[in-house]
């Protein structure tokens, strides 16, 4: 399902509508459309995991999860990304751990298209995601982003979401539009971005530098 519109993605978030739980509230709307029960369980899953890993809630994130089998891949990011993508259950437990501990789990994302078929889910979105400025260099190799900041990454990202056959997620294939430019990344308030930002789910509070 093609839910109507085309999104610009050269055009960040502002704070002040960044929500974490946008992904699953719109996939929610597919849903109440949605009448076949294989599809609507597809869907649950997705809207389950979605909600978990954009909030931080990594025991519900590893519960959405497959326990049989995981692969992950990301084409035409960076070499580091795409080689630090699970290819295992506890692989991918440790990855959602890293994820969650290292606060770059908060996205909001603005769904373009979404098709959900029986054991897969195609979805595309415009990613809007928060990453502590010290995290820049290791992540995306630029020479800029300290303790303290807070940045804002906005691309276009189309994922493929694979299922076990209880309907749990299994495998996740992301095409994104080449590796991650300086102007797509944006510093913002750090007053300004979501209180959860300063309050690590896991890890517990972060030092403010304010």
């Amino acid at each position: 399902m093609w839910v109507g519109r085309i999104l610009d993605d050269k055009k960040h978030k502002d704070m002040k509508d960044f929500n974490p739980r946008a992904i699953a509230e719109q996939a929610r709307e597919v849903l109440a459309t949605i009448k076949e029960p294989q599809r609507r369980a597809i869907l649950e899953n997705f809207i389950e995991h979605a909600e978990a890993e954009c909030t931080g809630d990594y025991d519900k994130l590893i519960a959405s999860c497959s326990s049989k089998h995981q692969t992950y891949a990301v084409y035409g990011a960076g070499e580091a990304i795409a080689e630090m993508q699970p290819k295992s259950v506890e692989e991918m437990k440790d990855f959602y751990r890293m994820l969650v501990e290292s606060n770059v789990y908060m996205i909001h994302g603005d769904i373009e298209k979404l098709i959900v078929g029986d054991h897969e889910l195609y979805v595309e979105i415009i990613l809007h995601q928060l990453y502590p400025g010290e995290m820049l260099p290791a992540a995306f190799g630029v020479e800029f982003g300290a303790e303290g900041e807070v940045w804002q990454l906005t691309q276009r990202v189309a994922t493929v979401f694979c299922f076990d056959d209880e309907n749990k997620g299994c495998a996740e294939h992301s095409f994104t539009d080449g590796v991650t430019k300086p102007e797509w990344l944006r510093k913002e308030d750090p007053r300004a971005v979501p209180a959860q930002f300063w309050n690590n789910p896991v890890s517990g509070p972060r030092n403010k530098p304010f």
